[in-house]
C-alpha cells in the first residue's frame, strides 16, 4: 500500500511540476510583448519559452496517460532553464528588467525541472521495486 501510495504522490510531483514550468515557459514567451523586449532577445524569448512550455507539457501529458516520465526532458527543461537566465548576459541585454523577467523565470524552470526529475527518478524507483 504504501508503494502505491508513493509512486502516485511522485507521479503528482511529476505532473504538477511540469504543468507550472509549461505555464513559466509560456510567460517566457508572452513577456517579449508584455515587457516590450525587442531585437534577438525578443525572438530568443519567444521561441525558447515556446519549446520550455511544449516540453513541460508533454512531459505533464506522459505522466497523466500513465506513461513513465521521462527524466531526459526534465535534464532538458533544466539546462534550459539556466540559459534562460544566462541569456541577457550572453546577448548583451541591457535592460534590468530583461534580465530580472529572465532571470526569475529560468531560475524557478531550473527549480522546478530538478523537482520533477527527482519526483521522476522516485517513481522509476518505486516501479523497479515492485517488480
Amino acid at each position: 500500500m504504501s508503494r502505491t501510495r508513493s509512486a502516485n504522490e511522485s507521479s503528482v510531483l511529476v505532473e504538477r511540476t511540469a504543468g507550472l514550468t509549461a505555464v513559466l515557459g509560456a510567460f517566457v514567451m508572452v513577456s517579449t510583448v508584455v515587457f516590450t523586449i525587442t531585437d534577438f532577445m525578443g525572438i530568443q524569448n519567444v521561441l525558447v519559452g515556446a519549446a520550455v512550455a511544449f516540453l513541460a507539457a508533454f512531459q505533464a501529458y506522459r505522466t497523466n496517460e500513465r506513461r513513465s516520465p521521462s527524466i531526459v526532458i526534465a535534464a532538458v527543461l533544466a539546462v534550459v532553464g539556466l540559459w534562460i537566465v544566462a541569456a541577457p548576459f550572453v546577448l548583451s541585454a541591457d535592460r534590468a528588467l530583461v534580465v530580472g523577467v529572465n532571470g526569475v523565470a529560468g531560475a524557478l524552470i531550473v527549480i522546478l525541472s530538478l523537482a520533477g526529475a527527482y519526483g521522476t527518478r522516485q517513481l522509476s524507483t518505486t516501479a523497479s521495486a515492485s517488480v
